[in-house]
């Protein structure tokens, strides 16, 4: 059951924030550089981007190891400074709420307890609004259901005058065998009065 948002003990903050931080531990985001890109990479630009996103701080590990392949050196010193300016914007409240409406992850970047309030605020609207929808996708494949179901019911019911439609038949069908047959054997005998 999701709780309001101001009901949030300091247990459970303290609770979703290990979480999260086990989480940004956990998922680091993999890319591969190429030759080009190691060479010719604007790594205060790169740094920026990141920070702009609240990408994990190890992303620059994975970098390092990519462009290492191609013995080519990764301005650390760069892309931390353009990460740490990134990370600026990116850790405002207002984006956390943002961020976590999005449900996108968050990798535990930032360093002020506003944002990540803020952030499980909107992650909290956002597993309301996925379950909503969730809820009315169930609810429009029910309503589906129930409408094959009254369907078939609506072709039993044909069956059933069909084979009360059929049944008649039958027994006039079986009357008729029974007169016929007396018919040939002469067990009938007609009269006819004036």
């Amino acid at each position: 059951m999701l709780m309001p948002f101001c009901d949030l003990s300091d247990f459970r903050m303290r609770y979703l924030n290990f979480a999260l931080a086990l989480t940004a531990l956990s998922l680091t985001q993999c890319t591969s550089l190429s030759l080009e890109e190691c060479r010719d990479n604007d790594w205060y630009a790169t740094g920026l981007a990141d920070g702009n996103r609240g990408a994990n701080a190890s992303q620059l590990n994975q970098y390092q190891q990519d462009c290492r392949e191609f013995n080519l050196r990764v301005d650390a010193a760069q892309w931390q400074q353009g990460y740490q300016q990134g990370l600026i914007s990116y850790c405002l409240p207002e984006n956390g709420y943002r961020v976590g409406l999005a449900g996108e992850n968050y990798y535990g970047v930032c360093s002020n307890n506003q944002f990540v309030e803020r952030y499980n605020q909107g992650h909290e609207q956002y597993l309301v609004n996925k379950r909503l929808a969730e809820i009315a996708d169930r609810l429009n494949a029910i309503d589906s259901e129930i409408s094959s179901i009254n369907n078939k019911l609506n072709n039993l019911t044909d069956k059933a005058e069909l084979l009360k439609q059929k049944n008649t038949l039958l027994n006039e069908k079986n009357h008729l065998l029974d007169e016929r047959l007396r018919l040939r054997r002469g067990d009938i005998r007609f009269e006819f009065r004036f």
